[in-house]
């Protein structure tokens, strides 16, 4: 008897079942990337707290080799160029459609990869008790801030309408001009609606390295009554040099599990975000953690990029061990020694560092098998893989939203519920370009010759001046500020002042007035002078940074080299200086202690000022606002302030007064030095045309100071 053969069609139907549900298992085991470690017994006594720091580092031979096998993959995207690298992995990862269906359908409030993340380490492991009537978090390196959003969206699911929850988080200051943009978010959408809520610790940069700040921090927390999740999302940029990120970042991963487990109360909750465990400081970490909690996992969520190597740790009910605080000072005391391990390697035991191999072995497998499967398919047309890769999409997020059960909430359950958050500007945005090899071969130019560095710099100066980008082009400085009363004669120049004290700024490396590279272009122009002045001995042109001659305020562009390491010093001398030659023409224009008919031949003229920080645009802010009605660009290096108000003197003597006092206050302030850091509240700064046309305007001065800094260079090194 003839074998009866199935029509196509079914042949067909049954292939396309058999594919769907292999793509559903390998869609739901992106969501069981985790591993937990055996729990020790209850009541298990650190180690003596004499061990810590008591020997050499180390390394661990199971460790090592599987960091050798993950450096081998990942050393083939060296000559990948890396736009073009992130334009595919983007492609063939499944975060965008769960991004956009969370900002879109479910409309949920700023959402970034990180709010997916965290709701996911929420959702799977429970970290929120849905019946407390009360809740208190703490968030630690937060910026820009979605981690929270994520959280208060959950909350408003999973817990009972009325509870009172309550935060507050720290993150590198994205407002404080000494902080490194390439360790720190510049994104401050969500952080501008809720800075009552951001703790930038004593001495305003928000660096928990700083032990005043992890004071400061401890304070604050200390409001809570309980603190039931802290959690922490540090890290910082390693771009060029992957292979040392775990080394880089470990410093910042030991204050951050010291500072939290200083604030968690007892039965509570911490997550921390890590990357590779194979260094001993990583070991020593999550030794620590062991005995600290009852539960210990690791956890690769299923919207963290599935190629990097990102994990978050989540550790669940806070023993509060016996002698915990003496053990988080020494450690913290010991954050910056690089030779000796926290714990002895004879302290920790071979089951531990077993567990930790299994660990690492199962996630670098899941690590190396994404990279080799984007580099099988970089610059190939498959159109079964692009089939494939839809069906794989649309499966993951169906079950993300199966699982964690995300629907929207109601508007007034956000955190900020009057404006749209991520519609705000972020500028300062990162980006990279050129494969590794490349950004190797320039981050070497930094030992370049004179010579070449010149050269490189000029093609910098020009590649910006050509490119430079412009915020709404019809912005003009004297544009209406927001939030502003028309000047009666009553409103007192105190009403607007608002006084920010911390850490001196020596050298402006990030500025929201600025796009950070013309800064950087700037600052490595200094250093090349510096270079130059000190290598060569060759006279760069000196002389008074500020002069005054009758109405007209200069600032010198050959002294900024000079000046440049000392801002705040700087800006004091500037602010003093304008104050008293505005005081001046007022005083010139009075006869009989009578102002004579009008004011408006009184002008102010200042050249060459590049107003980078909150002070200086603050000042800025308040001669246009209180002292002068309109302020003219009369080009690309010079302001004019017309036309005084009719409370110009007294507005001119209450901020002398009230910022020279400020001044003084900050230097008799205990502890590491203190200076002024904003003289009028950021939000004012940042609002309107004006934040517009500043960034304008100080993007092309910061190219003009480029331009005579390096004509002047190439004039004495005689360069074409």
């Amino acid at each position: 008897m003839a074998m009866e053969i199935p029509p196509a069609e079914d042949i067909a139907l049954e292939e396309d079942a058999v594919l769907r549900e292999k793509i559903y298992h390998e869609a739901a085991a992106q969501f069981e990337k985790k591993f937990q470690f055996q729990p020790l017994p209850a009541n298990t006594p650190l180690p003596p707290l004499d061990t810590l720091y008591s020997g050499p580092s180390y390394t661990v031979p199971a460790l090592e080799e599987q960091k050798r096998r993950l450096n081998e993959v990942k050393n083939r995207l060296n000559d990948f160029e890396i736009s073009d690298w992130h334009q595919h992995t983007r492609k063939r990862s499944s975060l965008l459609p769960i991004l956009n269906e969370l900002r879109y359908r479910i409309r949920a409030e700023f959402v970034t990869q990180a709010f997916a993340k965290l709701y996911e380490c929420v959702s799977a492991y429970e970290l929120i008790d849905g019946q407390q009537q009360e809740l208190y978090s703490v968030h630690l390196c937060e910026a820009p801030g979605a981690f929270v959003t994520g959280l208060n969206h959950y909350i408003r699911l999973h817990c009972a309408p009325r509870t009172k929850w309550a935060w507050f988080a720290c993150t590198l200051n994205p407002h404080y001009e000494g902080n490194c943009p390439g360790n720190m978010i510049p994104d401050d959408r969500f952080i501008l609606h809720t800075l009552g809520s951001w703790c930038f610790g004593a001495d305003g940069t928000g660096d928990i390295m700083v032990r005043e700040n992890r004071d400061a921090i401890i304070k604050r927390s200390q409001r809570f009554p309980t603190v039931h999740l802290v959690t922490a999302d540090g890290s910082i940029d390693c771009l060029n040099v992957p292979e040392e990120q775990e080394e880089r970042v470990a410093k910042l991963h030991l204050a951050e599990t010291v500072l939290a487990l200083s604030v968690l109360s007892p039965g509570q909750h911490f997550v921390l975000k890590m990357f590779t465990l194979f260094e001993h400081s990583s070991v020593s970490l999550l030794f620590l953690l062991n005995h600290c909690f009852d539960e210990l996992h690791v956890f690769k969520p299923c919207t963290s990029k599935p190629g990097n190597s990102e994990v978050y740790i989540v550790a669940k009910h806070y023993r509060q061990p016996n002698g915990i605080e003496q053990y988080l000072d020494q450690i913290y005391t010991n954050l910056q020694d690089e030779a000796r391990a926290i714990f002895n390697r004879t302290t920790i035991p071979d089951t531990f560092l077993e567990q930790l191999r299994t660990c690492t072995t199962q996630f670098v497998q899941w690590q190396t098998d994404v990279i080799e499967s984007n580099i099988r398919f970089y610059r190939k047309s498959d159109p079964l893989e692009d089939q494939r890769l839809a069906l794989f999409k649309q499966t993951i997020l169906e079950i993300f939203f199966t699982q964690y059960h995300i629907t929207p909430i109601r508007n007034n359950h956000r955190i900020v519920h009057r404006a749209k958050v991520s519609e705000g500007l972020n500028i300062n945005q990162k980006e990279s370009r050129g494969t590794f090899n490349e950004r190797t071969q320039l981050a070497a130019a930094a030992d370049a010759s004179v010579t070449e560095t010149l050269r490189s710099l000029c093609d910098r100066l020009d590649h910006l001046t050509l490119t430079r980008q412009l915020f709404h082009p019809q912005a003009t400085l004297n544009d209406p500020l927001q939030e502003w009363d028309p000047d009666n004669g009553f409103a007192p120049v105190q009403h607007r002042l608002f006084f920010a004290i911390g850490k001196p700024i020596e050298r402006v490396k990030s500025s929201k007035f600025a796009l950070i590279t013309c800064i950087r272009l700037l600052n490595d122009t200094v250093d090349l002078v510096r270079r130059v002045v000190k290598e060569q001995e060759i006279p760069f042109p000196q002389g008074e940074p500020i002069t005054v001659a009758g109405n007209t305020v200069t600032i010198s562009i050959a002294s900024y080299p000079s000046i440049a390491d000392n801002i705040a010093q700087h800006e004091k001398q500037l602010f003093r200086t304008i104050v008293h030659t505005v005081l001046e023409l007022i005083g010139q224009n009075y006869v009989d202690n009578l102002p004579v008919a009008a004011y408006d031949p009184i002008e102010l003229v200042v050249q060459n000022w590049l107003p980078l920080t909150q002070v200086s645009v603050g000042l800025l802010y308040l001669l246009k606002q209180c002292v002068f009605e309109e302020v003219e660009q009369s080009s690309p290096t010079r302001l004019v302030f017309r036309r005084l108000r009719k409370s110009a003197l007294t507005s001119l003597v209450g901020m002398h007064d009230a910022v020279l006092k400020a001044y003084t206050r900050a230097s008799s302030l205990p502890g590491p030095a203190k200076s002024v850091l904003a003289i009028v509240p950021i939000k004012a700064l940042l609002c309107g045309s004006f934040q517009y046309a500043l960034l304008n305007y100080n993007n092309a001065l910061c190219l003009f100071y480029c331009a005579r800094l390096l004509e002047e260079l190439q004039r004495h090194l005689n360069v074409d």
